[in-house]
């Protein structure tokens, strides 16, 4: 809108406009993770965390294999 000229946007100037943005990605980024508010994205890597350990303990072992000196 400030590039076509539309009369209310027209006069702002750049850090008008790159400020609410900035904001809410340092608001979704830092300040939300931090508290603790991000309740889908803990409960997912949570998910992530257990599946991989589930993964871990369902692993067959490796076949020993004898070293050097033993052929």
């Amino acid at each position: 809108m400030k590039l076509a000229g539309i009369h209310p946007v027209a006069d702002w100037q750049w850090f008008e406009i790159a400020i609410p943005f900035l904001l809410a990605m340092c608001w979704f980024e830092m300040v939300e993770p931090f508290l603790g508010l991000d309740v889908r994205r803990q409960r997912h890597r949570k998910q992530q965390f257990e599946t991989k350990v589930k993964r871990f303990h369902n692993k067959k072992p490796r076949p020993a294999h004898r070293g050097f000196p033993f052929r």
